[in-house]
């Protein structure tokens, strides 16, 4: 009886830093739009997937957000050094298109990011000023926990999904083998926690492709 709730307690306290990381995240980002007439950092279509963030958008961040284990969910540690070179520095050799990025631990919904590319109704999205079609400042997401997932003939899977190199890679904050929810840092700079359920932004491709939702 004791394991189950140990096991819940730690997930309690990784959602509780997650969620501390996205609110120094948005301070970051706040900071940033103020310094450049309200706008948000612009990816420049670098990257390959939607928890890549251009090399530059990161510098920029890092003169709020200094400390790099802030770009990752703890549940997504594993990304950060889990190699050598780990994430934040295997895609930052070159100034070729798509690089140079970093491999972060959430997805981000700046303009020309991988995840805007992906989710069309976000392009508008260019400022802290103007947000997603239908909705409004306080409800257009910016930063995500990674909720990802591969269909397969048995239902969607969250965990053992294969990424680049040849690793594997699993949603945040699951329950076994399910998400419970994940954390998302809002255009006003608010950050609140979203249940699995009531994620309604998903992004479903096909032909073996990781999709993700929040």
């Amino acid at each position: 009886m004791l394991l189950p709730a140990l096991a819940r307690a730690k997930e309690k306290a990784k959602i509780a830093q997650c969620k501390s990381n996205e609110h120094q995240l948005s301070l970051a980002v706040l900071m940033y739009a103020g310094d450049n007439q309200d706008k948000l950092p612009d990816c420049q279509n670098l990257g390959v997937w939607v928890w890549d963030v251009s090399a530059y958008v990161m510098t920029n961040l890092q003169q709020t957000a200094s400390r790099q284990d802030m770009f990752y969910c703890p549940n997504e540690y594993y990304l950060y050094d889990s190699a050598t070179p780990n994430a934040w520095q295997a895609f930052t050799g070159s100034a070729t298109p798509p690089q140079p990025y970093v491999v972060t631990g959430y997805i981000w919904m700046f303009p020309n990011s991988q995840a805007d590319l992906a989710l069309p109704y976000f392009n508008g999205v260019t400022k802290t000023t103007t947000p997603r079609m239908n909705s409004n400042i306080s409800s257009t997401e910016i930063i995500n926990d990674a909720t990802i997932f591969l269909n397969g003939l048995g239902g969607r899977r969250y965990v053992s999904l294969a990424a680049a190199g040849g690793s594997l890679v699993k949603s945040a904050h699951l329950n076994k083998s399910t998400p419970s929810g994940g954390n998302i840092m809002f255009l006003d700079g608010h950050v609140d926690w979203r249940k699995f359920e009531q994620m309604t932004n998903v992004f479903n491709p096909s032909g073996g492709k990781l999709g993700f939702m929040f």
